[in-house]
């Protein structure tokens, strides 16, 4: 991972869905609590059962999400610029649910924790449309694990 100064954060943040709810003063917190990086080809971004320090916002490229079920480990998705990741952990307060890699390189803005957790406490719309996500992604994810046998 490496940091980015030529990402333009605020415009990234202004532009984005996932923060559209916020006012003003909410998007500066963010910014503040925001930093641009870029990741290589096969990098680890976030490992499961780590603790969830971060929020990820993708601005480009793709990554690979899995997690570890009993019979080894499950493709559970992979996203693009614009998705979230990171968001159970963060919201949760609990540990990485899964494993996000790079496929290919990536830029992402990374929010810390605590920052997003403060926002969406005083913010409704943006934990409610933080949980609508933790709760999609829960039902994907009970789709796609094989069932015990």
């Amino acid at each position: 991972m490496e940091a980015l100064r030529d990402l333009d954060v605020r415009a990234v943040i202004d532009g984005s869905f996932a923060f559209r709810s916020l006012a003003p003063v909410e998007r500066d917190a963010l910014e503040a609590a925001a930093t641009a990086v870029r990741y290589a080809d096969g990098d680890v971004i976030l490992r499961e059962d780590e603790e969830g320090l971060e929020l990820l916002l993708l601005v480009s490229g793709r990554v690979r999400v899995s997690m570890l079920a009993s019979k080894g480990d499950v493709d559970l998705a992979e996203l693009g610029p614009g998705a979230l990741v990171g968001e159970v952990s963060v919201l949760m307060e609990n540990r990485r649910t899964s494993t996000v890699v790079a496929a290919g390189e990536v830029e992402a803005i990374s929010f810390v924790a605590d920052a997003v957790r403060e926002i969406a406490n005083v913010n409704p719309s943006f934990k409610e449309l933080l949980v609508r996500l933790v709760e999609g992604r829960a039902l994907h994810t009970i789709s796609v694990i094989p069932p015990e046998r």
